[in-house]
């Protein structure tokens, strides 16, 4: 049974005509299915755990929660189904960034993205990332990051022309322009993380830190190239330290994960870190912006979920 969650203003409102062409395929090939389609923000996670408690106590065989939308509608089914691993995990790009997708070499075309889920191509178990501050608990699926690459995440988010990218397929440019403007505006300040209990190190000037289980976050930066979405650990990039027009050099090399190695860049695997900021910074999980804080723990859940894609 497959319950597909959709977001009809993905990809600037052609989210919904992209599901009537999937939902055209799944009724030509007889499959049983389900469409929810989320309202507004936050929703998805409530649909989510909604669907996979209540195919659990329907016992339908396997229940496939097929996500559509951006990076952030990842972060929301996360909320909701990751304490379920009887519940399947797919995914159909129509985002701006699709970090998540590209790490995992999910086609953005909707049919071959779909072709992928229901023939099962790859099939996966992944720990879901977990994100505490505040008080307050969220999930991701691809990456965490707090400084320069929230900041770029939230920019992103608030251009009026990234609708136009968007229906050109151009939305990871979008982040690639905020992320040029913030590389010269950007404060840095000072953090102190400490990596599974034990490991204590101390940055100034610090640009930005990413907990990554993907490779790729910000619209197509491979931040961390030894990264497996399958794998035990997070995958921490910290840059600190860079002067202004050294970082110019640094974000073409992040494109290609040639930054492994310059000064300035530190990389780390855990699984789990704890952050301490000398100044509030917005954080994201997925791209989803929260904050700013000062301390937020990034680590993963002990549930690994299953995925097809």
């Amino acid at each position: 049974m497959y319950y597909f969650i959709v977001n009809p203003n993905a990809r600037s409102g052609k989210g919904k005509s992209i599901w009537r062409k999937v939902c055209r395929v799944m009724n030509e090939k007889g499959l049983v299915y389900e469409a929810l389609f989320t309202e507004k923000k936050g929703q998805a996670a409530k649909l989510a755990r909604e669907t996979a408690e209540r195919a659990a106590g329907e016992k339908v065989g396997e229940a496939v929660i097929v996500a559509m939308g951006g990076d952030g509608t990842i972060s929301e089914v996360m909320d909701g189904i990751w304490d379920h691993p009887e519940v399947t995990f797919a995914f159909i790009p129509i985002g701006s960034g699709n970090d998540f997708a590209r790490s995992l070499g999910i086609s953005s075309n909707w049919r071959r993205a779909l072709d992928g889920i229901l023939s099962e191509k790859h099939r996966i178990y992944f720990h879901p990332g977990r994100l505490e501050y505040d008080g307050k608990v969220r999930h991701f699926g691809g990456s965490m990051g707090i400084g320069f690459d929230a900041a770029v995440c939230d920019g992103a988010n608030r251009l009026r022309f990234k609708s136009a990218f968007n229906r050109l397929s151009l939305g990871k440019f979008t982040y690639t322009g905020v992320a040029i403007k913030l590389l010269v505006t950007s404060s840095c300040d000072k953090l102190k993380i400490r990596l599974d209990g034990k490991e204590i190190h101390k940055f100034q000037k610090v640009l930005f830190l990413c907990g990554l289980k993907g490779n790729y976050e910000g619209g197509g930066f491979l931040f961390a190239p030894e990264a497996r979405v399958d794998d035990e650990f997070l995958h921490v990039c910290v840059a600190a330290g860079i002067p202004i027009f050294k970082r110019f050099l640094l974000l073409p090399k992040a494109l290609k994960g040639k930054h492994v190695g310059a000064p300035g860049v530190y990389m780390y695997r855990c699984r789990k870190i704890e952050i301490l900021s000398s100044k509030p910074k917005l954080i994201h999980g997925d791209g989803e912006v929260n904050g700013p804080v000062t301390r937020v723990t990034a680590s993963l859940e002990s549930t690994r979920i299953p995925m097809v894609y």
